[in-house]
């Protein structure tokens, strides 16, 4: 006889899978990796609040503020070059450890300025070093985690991750508002724990010797590139992956400058109200569903998964624009929007960083995800730009819908996609 009925043995049976025990090398590099969580989270807790410092307490311009939106994703463009030179080496504990260090300490020197140009410069450097710890991460778990753990120890850090930022982007959010001089402190702190962030990762990737891709015949950037483009001829799955994620990048990024303005100047929010939306809302379905969602990105395709979470995101841009037609509403309306953020990130964020791994050869794991974050800096030259010139020529309303579509695009495309290789026989 159960004492609880409800709890059959299939969900037993879930139970133990999402919290089986790990051991030995996995355990230590899984505690190191933790503690990187920790480090990131608290620093990202202060990068949320970038556009709305820059905004409402520096008197940042549009045009500016659309540079800061491309700053993070452009600065990437390099991402494939360097990671394609990491994965014929695999000192991934050196480059973390060097790029991560010596390109986010500086940004604490905001301490000592209040010019947006100097933070759109040294946020450039900040920002460049995820073009190698993101890739980078991506090799360590696929090299330091077993197949059955990866998706859900990576879920559960992204959990931690998020319960550090949480909590600081409120904080961030009341400090601002008792005095908005504390932003020099903060910056400090953005730039100490960023650095702290990448040193846990180098500490994690120490002694690792991962399978080194070999070398094809050939040398110099045209026969690199000519191999680049070989991947995504001979990896037709890997290459639609990317072209129908492009897309969800283009709705992703395109209302990022369109949303500071819309919350200042349409809504006349707060810092706290903005940190509570975006860096507190915004964060709760990363906080609890993302080790959820690594079990079941174990279990599901890519497609089908990314397809899922890019239609749940077709809502959120949809709800800022209801808001922007019903004022009294728009405050509630505002923070339904990064409800459905939440929700439909809490997957994307998975996606967008390890679904490269399923794609990816051994010893190619870096280079396949480098493509991947270079892709990100190609669609964010111009889709900020085109959010602002909705907003320029149409209005809020505008930039929301046409967003909301290219969301929608990429889901059905996702999804029509896993139906017909399914159909094929390709997958399963």
């Amino acid at each position: 006889m159960q004492i609880f009925p409800w709890m059959s043995d299939r969900s037993l049976q879930r139970t133990r899978r999402f919290f089986r025990p790990i051991s030995g090398d996995e355990a230590r590099c899984f505690r190191m990796h933790l503690l990187s969580a920790i480090a990131g989270g608290i620093s990202m807790g202060v990068v949320i609040n970038h556009e709305y410092i820059a905004v409402n307490g520096l008197g940042a311009s549009p045009l500016q503020v659309t540079a800061l939106t491309m700053m993070w994703p452009v600065s990437n463009f390099l991402s494939v070059f360097i990671n394609h030179w990491l994965d014929g080496r695999g000192r991934y504990d050196r480059a973390v450890l060097f790029f991560g260090v010596l390109t986010r300490l500086p940004v604490a020197l905001m301490f000592f300025s209040g010019s947006v140009n100097l933070m759109l410069l040294l946020l450039m450097f900040f920002f460049a070093s995820n073009s190698v710890i993101l890739p980078a991460q991506n090799s360590i778990i696929k090299n330091r985690y077993s197949d059955d753990h990866r998706a859900r120890l990576y879920g559960w850090w992204i959990s931690v991750f998020t319960l550090f930022s949480l909590p600081v982007a409120m904080l961030v959010g009341a400090l601002l508002d008792m005095d908005f001089q504390y932003y020099r402190m903060l910056f400090v702190a953005e730039g100490l724990f960023g650095a702290g962030q990448a040193v846990f990762l180098s500490m994690m990737a120490r002694g690792m010797r991962p399978e080194v891709a070999a070398r094809t015949a050939g040398r110099g950037t045209s026969h690199f590139l000519r191999s680049l483009w070989a991947v995504f001829r001979e990896d037709r799955d890997f290459a639609w992956f990317e072209i129908y994620f492009f897309l969800y990048g283009i709705a992703f990024l395109m209302i990022l400058p369109v949303i500071p303005f819309f919350a200042t100047e349409k809504l006349e929010l707060d810092y706290e109200q903005y940190a509570m939306a975006k860096g507190v809302i915004g964060q709760l379905g990363i906080l609890f569903l993302s080790p959820m969602l690594g079990v079941r990105l174990e279990k599901l395709h890519p497609f089908r998964f990314t397809g899922i979470v890019c239609l749940i995101l077709a809502f959120y841009p949809l709800s800022m624009a209801l808001g922007s037609w019903l004022p009294a509403a728009g405050t509630l309306l505002f923070y339904i929007a990064f409800a459905i953020y939440a929700l439909g990130m809490a997957g994307i964020k998975i996606s967008w960083d390890i679904s490269s791994l399923q794609f990816a050869p051994p010893g190619q794991e870096a280079t396949y995800q480098g493509l991947h974050v270079t892709m990100t800096a190609i669609r964010a030259s111009f889709a900020p730009i085109l959010g602002s010139l909705l907003l320029y020529f149409g209005g809020y309303a505008q930039a929301f819908i046409v967003s909301s579509v290219f969301f929608a695009l990429a889901g059905v495309l996702f999804l029509r996609r896993y139906f017909r290789r399914k159909a094929q026989g390709a997958i399963e």
